[in-house]
């Protein structure tokens, strides 16, 4: 006795949206791999980019257990670190990254600031100060995993232009490391 299983066409239209969206996804990380920075390697958008989609597209996967959460944690990633590459260099990254480590277990809401010097040599007049910081915008709270999640609201302004984003970050009971997740 055979028996003819069709798909079901919920989880065909699925899986269609899935990997057209990991086919965007694929095309932005191409499109910005075209753009390289002065010294000729990857740009801080390019490696941002990269970098927030290849992060968030784990912490989706490992939230959600499917391929929506991957990809849906990769596009916010994605999104999240093209912001934050293409406006921060390295060291400025750094500093964002101590600000928010402060911050997610500061007592207060009081920001955590640096204020980090131009790195690049510059002709004539220096460019003003890139300043970072980072803000705790609710209590901390404690996931049925063991985690504790803040989230925390971080600001940078370089070149007279200022970023503001809140992300939710996250350590693992046991861990300093923290990551950022969407909810």
């Amino acid at each position: 006795m055979t028996a003819l299983i069709a798909p079901m066409p919920w989880r065909t239209a699925g899986r269609r949206i899935a990997m057209r969206l990991v086919g965007i996804v694929a095309a932005l990380g191409l499109a910005s791999a075209c753009t390289t920075s002065d010294s000729g390697g990857p740009s801080n958008q390019t490696m941002g980019t990269i970098l927030g989609a290849a992060v968030g597209g784990t912490v989706g996967g490992l939230a959600f257990g499917s391929a929506g959460g991957i990809v849906g944690g990769a596009l916010v990633g994605a999104l999240a670190g093209n912001l934050v590459g293409r406006a921060l260099d390295q060291q400025e990254r750094t500093r964002l990254a101590q600000a928010t480590q402060n911050a997610f277990v500061a007592e207060t809401n009081v920001p955590t600031t640096y204020t980090v010097a131009p790195t690049q040599p510059t002709s004539g007049t220096a460019p003003p100060p890139t300043v970072v910081a980072a803000k705790p915008v609710a209590a901390p709270s404690t996931r049925a995993d063991g985690s504790t999640c803040r989230p925390i609201e971080l600001t940078a302004t370089k070149n007279g232009q200022t970023t503001t984003e809140t992300t939710t970050f996250c350590r693992a009971s046991g861990s300093n490391e923290l990551k950022p997740v969407s909810v």
